[in-house]
């Protein structure tokens, strides 16, 4: 928000505007009544993105005009006709969740319909893998039983909690419980967790999760950047819960 702005960029968006309209509208408010040209320098727009933001105040009711021999004049309508503006959008907002209702059978239908398709979701980054983690978390907590499996490896552990540094304790405050084979040195016990080595020298660079309908990699590129994939379907899920749970038994 600018300096000599009064209205904030979150109650802008509440209200439909746009930063350029409350620059235009509150500039309008200072001038009374101006042609376009005295607006534009006013609010140090270009005429173009001046008179679009123009447009849409006088489509809300936020601006009048009358036009003159010469030129068009532009008026601010009293700024009270904001709360009128804030009142439309709560009935239009309403009316929007009332047809939704409507609708959101008729979509559920349409995601079940490709439910034999597997969804794949690409991530990068440090914040691609919290995305990552926190799905991990949010559907195990939600599941029957509360747990999930995971492969750990030395490459990827310390990136992972570099990532989110208080995952564990998040984890542990949500009674979400892991089963973790590690591959490679290293990796500790943090709570509702249970670890078991395949081998303590390993070079496997990808962190695989096991989570209720959905399977999880996350893995470092050429240029040792952090990159991760969600796939969610129940049957690779299952396959990889039957293969994980045999490794772990011989592992005991």
């Amino acid at each position: 928000m600018k300096k000599n702005d009064i209205l904030s960029p979150e109650v802008l968006e509440l209200l439909g505007l746009t930063e350029k309209d409350s620059v235009v509208y509150q500039s309008l408010l200072r001038l009374g009544s101006a042609p376009l040209r005295r607006i534009a320098e006013t609010a140090n727009l270009n005429r173009g993105t001046a008179y679009d933001a123009l447009k849409r105040l006088i489509a809300v009711g936020l601006v009048s005009h009358v036009d003159a021999r010469t030129h068009r004049y532009f008026t601010a309508e009293d700024p009270h006709k904001l709360r009128g503006l804030a009142t439309r959008r709560e009935v239009e907002l309403r009316e929007a969740r009332q047809e939704l209702d409507g609708m959101i059978p008729g979509l559920a239908l349409l995601a079940g319909a490709s439910g034999h398709r597997p969804a794949v979701r690409y991530y990068e980054g440090d914040a691609g893998i919290r995305d990552i983690l926190e799905d991990m978390l949010s559907t195990t907590e939600r599941a029957e039983t509360k747990e999930y499996r995971l492969y750990s490896t030395a490459a990827i552990r310390d990136r992972k909690t570099a990532a989110w540094p208080g995952y564990d304790k998040e984890r542990v405050k949500r009674g979400v419980r892991c089963r973790a084979i590690a591959l490679g040195k290293g990796g500790g016990l943090h709570g509702l967790d249970d670890r078991r080595w395949l081998t303590q020298e390993s070079s496997a660079a990808t962190y695989i999760a096991i989570y209720p309908g959905k399977t999880a990699y996350i893995s470092l590129d050429d240029r040792n950047n952090l990159f991760g994939v969600i796939i969610e379907d129940a049957g690779i899920a299952a396959t990889q819960e039957m293969i994980f749970d045999g490794l772990w038994k011989s592992l005991a």
